[in-house]
């Protein structure tokens, strides 16, 4: 089965899974980097990294107007139920995971912060991990420096990691280039960077230092594109 991965700008993807559609942080309005109209997307499940609202996003609304099952911590879980009225929410914990149609989703640590968009506590922030029934291993990293544990989520065999590379609030060239060191995908694609001037990088730069130092392949999306598993 291929799996469609699109970048929709910052570290918003949206995944087709054989039929089912899921949505990683899907941040999208007040983003100028969005490449989709986050009132026309589906979604049948929403996984989430952390509390802020460049995560977040347009969460909630996405969430009630489908109907979709949100995948997060156990307080960004309870959140949106409590805030938003919204009950298809499971909620997990780094390390912890859920069995979903598509395959199996788990929560691992991620070194950063998380609050929620009114200011509460988000819990700890995490990267996600998603293994499809048919053997695909997929890790969207969240907000993140390098740390020594992504041994441990390299060790499934990763056919595809997502990783930040913005710098200034997150890891960047460099620290993607050990987490690369340590994860050993197969493919790698940067997030969160250039969309806001803090967080602006030489894409070109690190593709080419991915590909010369590294063993995984660089690739390389423009807010739209897509790219195949």
């Amino acid at each position: 089965m291929t799996i469609q991965l699109t970048w929709l700008g910052h570290s918003a993807f949206a995944l087709k899974i054989g039929t089912y559609d899921l949505l990683i942080d899907p941040f999208l309005t007040g983003n100028p980097l969005a490449a989709a109209d986050p009132t026309q997307l589906p979604a049948d499940f929403i996984l989430l990294s952390h509390g802020h609202g460049d995560h977040i996003g347009d969460a909630p609304a996405i969430a009630r107007r489908t109907g979709a099952t949100v995948v997060a911590n156990n307080e960004i879980g309870k959140w949106f139920r409590s805030k938003h009225g919204i009950d298809k929410v499971h909620t997990l914990n780094p390390g912890g995971g859920i069995k979903l149609p598509f395959g199996r989703v788990e929560l691992t640590i991620a070194h950063h912060s998380s609050s929620l968009p009114d200011g509460s506590y988000g819990g700890e922030p995490n990267g996600i991990l998603i293994f499809t029934d048919e053997g695909k291993k997929i890790y969207h990293a969240g907000d993140t420096n390098a740390f020594l544990d992504m041994q441990l989520i390299g060790a499934h065999g990763l056919d595809l990691a997502i990783l930040p590379i913005g710098d200034y609030f997150t890891m960047g060239i460099e620290g993607s280039l050990k987490a690369i060191d340590l994860l050993k995908p197969k493919c790698v694609i940067p997030m969160h960077y250039n969309t806001f001037d803090p967080i602006a990088q030489d894409v070109v730069t690190w593709a080419q230092r991915v590909h010369n130092e590294t063993e995984a392949k660089p690739v390389v999306l423009d807010p739209g594109g897509t790219f195949e598993l």
